[in-house]
């Protein structure tokens, strides 16, 4: 009986079921090897930590380098093995080749290079003297008067006098100013514009079988020998002028317009 009792309690039971699940003595072996487990797991753990530790310090080991450390690690991990520690003296980086010397290219000799000779100076030819109206063969072509103030003339003068001396004006503004010159026409009055500036500078109409034309009162003084007449109402509403009247191409009054041109723009207003 005694003997049975032993062997009784060298198994355990459940309770319910009375029946044999496993003897005393496996269960405790493998209580044992549930530690040992448990003790490989942390070893494994801790061996881990300090390898991540190291490499995030050596930023220099490529991810080839990192499975191989990992790997062996691994390898090395049994129950009796304490902990090791990977420092940095244990990684010695590869040695770095001595750059070679590299020898700068060679300037060539630059190539001597002989100056043009100077082509002998042309003789000048005299310029030749332009009257007033005349047109010059070398002269940029003065862009044609427009037809309808051709026609506002004729109808004032059927002779063409007037018509004809408003044209060598025109073309003598053109050739003296230097820049673009163009007449427009509105309520039978000729404004003259410097085109490049978009501003008109004179103003030309018929008045009493004469030419006029209207300047800024800034030029009194130099007009003063002329005839002065009255201003046209239709600009007399809208600016401050003065007016000459002239019968054929006056040199005074073609100068005052030639500086007018050339002052447009730069009028305080």
């Amino acid at each position: 009986m005694k003997e049975n009792a032993k062997k009784t309690n060298s198994y355990l039971y459940e309770k319910g079921a009375k029946t044999l699940q496993i003897s005393y003595a496996q269960y405790m072996m493998l209580k044992e090897k549930a530690e040992e487990a448990e003790h490989i797991f942390k070893v494994k753990e801790a061996v881990l930590s300090d390898l991540r530790s190291f490499l995030a310090s050596r930023s220099d080991l490529s991810s080839a380098d990192l499975s191989i450390l990992q790997s062996e690690s691994q390898k090395k991990m049994v129950p009796s093995v304490e902990k090791e520690v990977v420092t940095p003296e244990a990684v010695v980086p590869p040695k770095a080749e001595p750059a070679k010397k590299v020898d700068p290219p060679k300037a060539e000799p630059a190539k001597k290079v002989d100056p043009p000779k100077a082509e002998p100076a042309k003789k000048a030819e005299p310029a030749k003297k332009v009257e007033p109206g005349e047109e010059r063969a070398d002269a940029p072509q003065v862009p044609p008067i427009k037809k309808e103030i051709a026609k506002h003339f004729n109808k004032f003068d059927e002779s063409g006098r007037l018509f004809n001396v408003f044209k060598q004006y025109y073309t003598c503004l053109n050739d003296a100013c230097g820049g673009m010159m163009r007449v427009t026409m509105k309520d039978g009055i000729c404004s003259l514009w410097n085109y490049d500036e978009w501003e008109e500078f004179a103003f030309v109409d018929i008045f009493e079988s004469h030419l006029r034309i209207a300047f800024d009162p800034k030029y009194t003084d130099e007009l003063k020998s002329l005839s002065l007449c009255e201003v046209p109402r239709l600009l007399s509403s809208r600016r401050n002028l003065i007016c000459v009247q002239v019968d054929d191409l006056n040199n005074l009054a073609l100068e005052v317009l030639t500086k007018a041109f050339n002052e447009a723009g730069m009028q305080v207003k």
